[in-house]
């Protein structure tokens, strides 16, 4: 528990980074594929609220740093970049953020005819947030670390990222007012969540049910982290009740509230939160 609570800033920023990542590529493609079909106002909108996914990722970030201690501390940071695993997520957040905010500023004054080239960069941006969940994902496999140094971890974190990227980007299309025939494009994002979700609980289902195998001299994984597998239950609960919500934003006739899909994304990242934080817990190293 004490690693865990040491940790929070941690715990925050692999819970809100991921999904942030995913919901801006989610909410770019229609501006990728279907950029010259789109409205001239409807791209627009979609531009400029790409930055509910960049707030919600650059929050996350923000709250990283302040494992630094000093501001100076970034110098090393960044100059460990290619031979530290959190060196190269922190540094490919960074890179992403930086010109996806770039990115969204230009929304409000570029031309129509500058749109292949956004084309082109939104997809590149893209491409930045998945290398990001990359680097995220594999930060945390040390050899040292037993309970950590195994593929439960960056499955997790990119299960995490698709449960809840896909209704973040559900928020931001309805704060947009963009909608596809029939909502197809919101019905495909409630459904990949849910996939996404029922994966998750497998999982660290899984996961959970082999801690009780892994030991150092001291202990077992299991008794640093007794409540992990009634976490997944709440977990379970939390992310279905978010997808409901999810589901009714989708279904609902005419536009519906803004509050649905908000509580949907609140309810989906405090679930990966819990067990984020029970992934803390876990830490265990191969000596006392």
């Amino acid at each position: 528990m004490e690693t865990a609570l040491n940790e929070i800033t941690l715990v925050l920023f692999t819970t809100l980074a991921p999904a942030g990542a995913v919901a801006y590529l989610l909410m770019a493609l229609p501006i990728i594929v279907s950029g010259p079909t789109l409205e001239p106002m409807v791209r627009r909108k979609l531009d400029q609220f790409l930055c509910i996914p960049i707030v919600v990722a650059m929050v996350g970030l923000i709250a990283s740093a302040t494992h630094l201690g000093n501001p100076a501390n970034a110098l090393y940071v960044v100059t460990g970049f290619g031979r530290s695993p959190l060196s190269n997520e922190v540094v490919c957040g960074a890179v992403f953020l930086g010109a996806a905010g770039v990115f969204w500023l230009t929304a409000f004054s570029v031309g129509p005819d500058r749109l292949a080239l956004r084309r082109v960069l939104a997809a590149i941006i893209s491409v930045l947030g998945l290398v990001f969940i990359g680097a995220i994902s594999l930060a945390y496999d040390a050899d040292t670390i037993i309970t950590w140094s195994t593929p439960f971890a960056p499955i997790t974190t990119w299960l995490n990222a698709v449960s809840a990227g896909p209704l973040l980007a559900l928020l931001g299309m309805r704060a947009a007012r963009f909608y596809t025939p029939h909502h197809r494009l919101g019905r495909g994002l409630v459904m990949v969540a849910a996939v996404a979700l029922i994966a998750s609980i497998v999982a660290y289902a899984v996961w959970g049910a082999s801690l009780p195998q892994i030991h150092n001299a001291l202990s077992t994984a299991s008794e640093l982290a007794p409540a992990f597998l009634p976490s997944i239950g709440l977990f379970a609960v939390l992310g279905a009740s978010s997808l409901l919500l999810g589901a009714k934003t989708v279904w609902w006739r005419g536009e519906a509230p803004l509050r649905l899909p908000i509580l949907a994304v609140v309810l989906m990242l405090v679930a990966i939160f819990i067990m984020r934080f029970q992934f803390y817990m876990i830490h265990m190293t191969v000596g006392v």
